[in-house]
């Protein structure tokens, strides 16, 4: 298995994380297939997804997002696109909700 690690930062708090690990991951399964369940949690949520060679777990807190992705050896050659699309997605949400938050 290869592992995929990302953690991001924020000071969107625990509602708007919600929304944001929701949103992406609205998307994540509408595109790929994903199966997703959400535990939810006092301070910190536990997201997890899958799919044929692909496993997931994401945690979504008041102050940041840990994303641990699990690819199968079949999966292997896509690590570099699926990194960079994870990147790009959860950059871009959560500029967009800054962006919107500070112009409050």
């Amino acid at each position: 298995m290869s592992d995929i690690h990302y953690e991001r930062a924020h000071d969107l708090g625990l509602d708007r994380a919600r929304e944001l690990a929701r949103e992406w991951l609205d998307d994540a399964a509408r595109k790929l297939g994903l199966s997703c369940q959400t535990q939810a949690g006092d301070t910190q949520d536990t997201i997890t997804f899958e799919r044929s060679g692909v496993k997931g777990t994401m945690l979504v807190s008041g102050t940041g997002f840990t994303l641990d992705i699990k690819l199968s050896m079949m999966m292997v050659a896509l690590k570099p696109i699926v990194e960079a699309e994870v990147s790009r997605n959860l950059e871009r949400i959560i500029e967009k909700a800054s962006g919107g938050a500070s112009a409050a």
